[in-house]
């Protein structure tokens, strides 16, 4: 029954852990702010950036000239500390062939740049960046949109996400959720590799897997 496959971009397609605390320190830095503290990385890794610089700046002058300065700033000069997640492309080749491929993401701006960057693009049939709805995740504005876009019942969505925005996303459209690399969420199937999915949709899952 299954129609679209869907993917989270940051923590999902890629380990982008450094680059994101990368970008956040220079902008911290740019403003007279203390660097991001281990506490924080969590959030900036989950929300867009208009929400994790409000948190990690809070109201006010430092915030405004945060946003003004992240208007500027090639985002490409971060690539490099980014990389795409074990099994990737191979998954991505293989959902291909047989469904409809979705991006849902609270990255905003740079979210196609970085697809161009490592080449993923052409596998997209959709890219649902913050950049493209009035509420980001978890508001299911973005799924919403992917529902539409191709016509799917919330069964027929697969979506795989990496966070708890991702999973309350996943509970509010009633799509189907797979958590990856992270056993805390509430999901209908875990993985920790993407063979692992490809197994799932294939049917030659072990049982436990299951």
């Amino acid at each position: 029954m299954l129609k679209v496959i869907a993917f989270d971009c940051d923590g999902v397609l890629f380990d982008s852990k450094e680059a994101n605390i990368k970008f956040y320190n220079h902008v911290l830095e740019r403003v007279g702010h203390e660097p991001v503290r281990p506490e924080q990385r969590e959030y900036i890794h989950m929300h867009t950036v208009f929400e994790s610089l409000q948190y990690l700046l809070g109201p006010g002058a430092a915030y405004e000239e945060a946003v003004r300065y992240c208007q500027t700033i090639d985002f490409a000069e971060f690539n490099a500390y980014m990389e795409c997640e074990p099994g990737l492309r191979e998954i991505l080749e293989f959902v291909k062939g047989s469904y409809r491929i979705a991006l849902a993401t609270n990255r905003a701006v740079s979210t196609r740049d970085i697809l161009a960057h490592f080449g993923l693009d052409k596998y997209f049939d959709l890219v649902v960046s913050a950049c493209d709805v009035s509420f980001p995740k978890p508001h299911p504005e973005s799924m919403e949109k992917i529902l539409h876009a191709f016509s799917a019942s919330p069964e027929q969505i697969l979506y795989v996400g990496d966070s708890s925005v991702d999973e309350a996303l996943a509970m509010a459209t009633g799509v189907v959720f797979v958590a990856y690399k992270n056993p805390k969420l509430e999901a209908h199937l875990y993985i920790t590799h993407f063979k692992e999915l490809q197994a799932f949709l294939t049917g030659s899952a072990p049982a436990e897997f299951l």
